[in-house]
């Protein structure tokens, strides 16, 4: 029998086995050393622990209670070992992501940070890997046509969970979720709080998003719009025009000729 170990991990609780507990503990020490001095360390840990509290729940869901040793690794191997944890040059940034790019499973989360009532458009376009303007222009037309856009909207909003932790936006993108994809969103999430502190003005962050809104993001709506206008217009025709060819030909097949249903 296997000596066992309870821990808290990311907010849950978890049997660890006694094996897997040194490894994993050994695991986290290596990743502070690394991380001292660092700027959000103590935020990037607890990413790290939410993202391991992750990882182990899906390993041992409805199959067994214990974290095992092998758990422990596998989790090590997707997030990447402290030790190859650094800074990358300019040079590297561009090849490391091209690299890590691959057919990661995106999921579905309300994007809180690029969003103009809940972020609920610019979450289903990175699910769907198109521009957010696309989304949106697509809620406009269903608000114009049938009017469902915004119960759509609202029923959408309610049950997509917002993305709160790095993970959550990285799996969001479809990008794989390590060591540096998670201090690289932890800083993201700190400049931005930052830049907000020390600019506090009201006044001149509704006059920049009014600026970036005429200048870059109207325009874009526009020409999305226009564009899927245009293909909705395009694929109603062409069903018109399948309709009238089929009862043109069942017309010459039967010798019956019947349009007033269309009409």
């Amino acid at each position: 029998m296997v000596e066992t170990r309870n821990i808290s991990l990311g907010g849950l609780l978890f049997n660890v086995e006694l094996p897997a507990y040194i490894v994993l503990r050994d695991y986290l020490s290596d990743l502070r050393q690394v991380l001292r001095g660092a700027e959000g360390r103590e935020e990037v840990l607890q990413e790290v622990e939410h993202r391991l509290a992750e990882l182990f729940s899906q390993f041992t869901a409805g199959t067994r209670s214990v974290v095992t040793l092998v758990d422990v690794e596998k989790a090590k191997t997707q997030l990447g070992e402290p030790k190859a944890f650094r800074e990358l040059t300019d040079e590297e940034e561009p090849e490391k992501k091209k690299n890590q790019q691959g057919d990661q499973k995106r999921r579905v989360f309300r994007d809180s940070d690029d969003s103009v009532i809940a972020g609920v458009a610019a979450g289903l376009a990175h699910r769907v890997g198109v521009d957010p303007i696309v989304v949106r222009a697509l809620f406009i037309l269903l608000l114009i046509g049938p009017g469902i856009g915004p119960l759509l909207y609202a029923i959408l909003w309610a049950i997509t969970p917002r993305a709160k932790s790095a993970s959550d936006r990285l799996a969001m993108k479809g990008d794989p979720v390590t060591l540096d994809a998670i201090k690289e969103t932890v800083e993201d999430q700190l400049n931005k709080a930052k830049d907000e502190f020390e600019n506090p003005e009201s006044g001149r962050r509704l006059l920049a998003w009014w600026r970036r809104f005429i200048s870059d993001t109207l325009p874009r709506f526009l020409k999305a719009f226009i564009r899927t206008l245009g293909w909705i217009l395009i694929g109603a025709s062409l069903l018109l025009l399948l309709l009238i060819g089929a009862l043109v030909l069942s017309g010459l097949i039967t010798g019956h000729w019947n349009f007033q249903f269309m009409f």
